[in-house]
């Protein structure tokens, strides 16, 4: 994608938006589950999994297992890896879950969302200006 039109922002900017969206609904998966006994507080190691997509490489790649199947392409249907996050609060009944510092997390990450999305519609209007200017 970043030959053309698009550049390599463009797409980092919709990798992040799409951790960014996997990463909202783990964090509230995880306050959702604040009283479920032995639960354990899930995450992903955003920066990580941003350098693997842009970098196209699969930590585990898709493999065949019948001749029928589709060969997999590079990078698709690969999704963040969930890593269980370590906490200093544990409760009695071994859940994870701080409430306080989940909300914090989410509230970052949702600023954070807000933020990309406002760089990637900015990047879009240039473009747009761009065709704009162009047709006079």
């Amino acid at each position: 994608m970043s030959n053309g039109l698009f550049d390599k922002t463009i797409s980092l900017l919709g990798n992040s938006l799409d951790l960014r969206a996997a990463r909202h609904k783990l964090l509230a998966s995880n306050i959702a589950n604040q009283e479920t006994p032995g639960y354990r507080a899930v995450d992903i190691k955003f920066e990580d999994e941003l350098k693997k997509r842009q970098g196209g490489v699969l930590s585990s790649p898709l493999e065949r297992t019948n001749t029928a199947h589709m060969i997999p392409a590079r990078g698709v249907g690969a999704g963040p890896i969930v890593v269980e996050r370590a906490t200093d609060l544990e409760s009695y009944d071994k859940n994870s879950v701080g409430i306080e510092g989940e909300m914090v997390k989410l509230s970052e990450n949702s600023i954070m969302y807000n933020a990309t999305t406002k760089m990637l519609k900015s990047k879009f209007n240039l473009l747009m200006t761009a065709i704009k200017e162009g047709g006079r």
